[in-house]
């Protein structure tokens, strides 16, 4: 497999892992949050559910960025040159998504302790009643990382792309119509004299007529004295 081969196969794996790792990593739980039952009671001795709030709840458009990632793969092997560019591009921006919402959500949430807009969001009309404690989970830095290398495969997608070789190119039939003769040919032998049939056939030298015996060799010595 040539180069531009083996880095094409390279991107298509690694989409697809960054795009799966976007999947499961919103799909996990990121934040546990402990809310009191009754608004009001922020007391610690007052009765509390817990909440689990996934990536997806916290941010349905990076969950989706996955999807769009797997959806890359059938159109970079389906396409050529632009198309794999606008593929790149598309690739560029979904894992740009995913990782800057991974980023976002260490900045506000993991630095303020789960006090951030994520989460109020996310509980909604339960956002009355503060949690009393919130509990975060590394799946966040996942997300991030998926993002960032998705990122990357859309960069090269957008710059190497056109390289690259299109599937079922080297499967792909003959031009028939460089070796058949065209008809124009046909034509135009028919006009000097000549059947185009016979184009293929070997011809006998100009100076010997068909079926003459002037290049064959005498069979006895007799006829060579002669």
């Amino acid at each position: 497999m040539r180069a531009p081969g083996r880095r094409f196969a390279g991107v298509l794996l690694v989409l697809a892992l960054a795009s799966l790792g976007v999947l499961v990593s919103y799909g996990a739980t990121w934040v546990v949050a402990l809310v009191p039952v009754f608004a009001g009671s922020a007391a610690e001795s007052a009765p509390a559910r817990e909440i689990a709030l996934t990536g997806r709840d916290l941010a349905p458009l990076g969950a989706a960025m996955g999807w769009v990632g797997l959806a890359a793969i059938a159109a970079l092997l389906a396409t050529r040159t632009w198309g794999r560019r606008v593929t790149g591009a598309v690739v560029l921006i979904a894992g740009g998504a995913a990782g800057v919402t991974g980023v976002a959500f260490g900045l506000t949430e993991v630095a303020s302790g789960g006090g951030g807009t994520f989460v109020a969001a996310a509980l909604g009309d339960e956002s009355a009643a503060a949690a009393t404690s919130v509990s975060i989970s590394a799946w966040w830095v996942v997300a991030l990382l998926s993002g960032l290398a998705m990122l990357a495969c859309g960069m090269i997608a957008l710059l190497d792309g056109p390289a690259w070789p299109r599937l079922g190119a080297r499967y792909s039939r003959p031009d028939s119509q460089a070796t058949a003769p065209s008809a124009a040919a046909a034509w135009d032998a028919l006009d000097r004299g000549e059947d185009p049939t016979l184009a293929d056939e070997p011809r006998a030298p100009a100076d010997e007529a068909p079926g003459s015996m002037g290049s064959a060799r005498p069979d006895t010595p007799l006829e060579e004295e002669r």
